[in-house]
């Protein structure tokens, strides 16, 4: 998802202020999702980690299952509009077809084919409402998610522990991350667990 170090970047803003770890109350057993605490700092300074957004792209399921929803939708619209468009094509091959034949006035064949013209351009004017309406809505989904992903990590503050969570993704404007502040199977683990309890 092209999308996805944006979702990321607001993981960034949560952790403005000191972050600390807490326990909190009903904490999961050992093989339930545990906290993430960061690695004391040396020289007292902020305590940063990353999660590879490529991977949280992957396996994160809420983001999935709604990234799923959006190419769904699309390929639904795509498909209709083909089929439109193919029935289209072959009236107006039929119609080329009968008139080559002899089969039909020249006026019979004027007025069928401007009744076609106003079919095209009533599929072309539908492709193009069809288009808005679907980058509405799929701007709409974009910012659900990322308030609903921004509304869970801050549930999720106390467990992190971080001043700064970074976005990386291979190509992106980090070029190179330590791999001992890669926090993303953990922060997906309770990501994916929270979404689990709600079910």
């Amino acid at each position: 998802m092209k999308n996805l170090p944006l979702i990321l970047s607001i993981v960034a803003l949560l952790g403005m202020g000191h972050l600390y770890y807490l326990h909190f109350a009903g904490a999961k057993s050992a093989s339930g999702p545990v906290a993430i605490v960061p690695p004391p700092s040396a020289s007292g300074g902020a305590k940063i980690a990353y999660v590879n957004g490529d991977t949280l792209d992957a396996k994160y399921e809420w983001l999935k299952e709604r990234k799923e929803a959006i190419n769904q939708r699309m390929e639904n619209a795509q498909k209709s509009m083909a089929a439109k468009q193919e029935a289209f094509l072959r009236d107006m091959n039929s119609l080329q077809e009968r008139f080559a034949q002899g089969n039909m006035t020249q006026a019979d064949a004027e007025k069928e084919q401007a009744a076609l013209l106003q079919r095209r351009d009533k599929i072309a004017a539908e492709a193009e409402r069809l288009e808005k309406s679907l980058a509405e809505e799929q701007d709409k989904l974009y910012k659900d998610i990322y308030s609903d992903l921004e509304a869970k990590l801050k549930t999720l503050s106390d467990q992190i522990g971080y001043d700064y969570i970074l976005s990386y993704s291979r190509g992106g404007q980090i070029l190179l991350a330590n791999d001992s502040l890669d926090i993303t199977n953990e922060v997906l683990q309770l990501l994916n667990a929270r979404d689990e309890e709600k079910k």
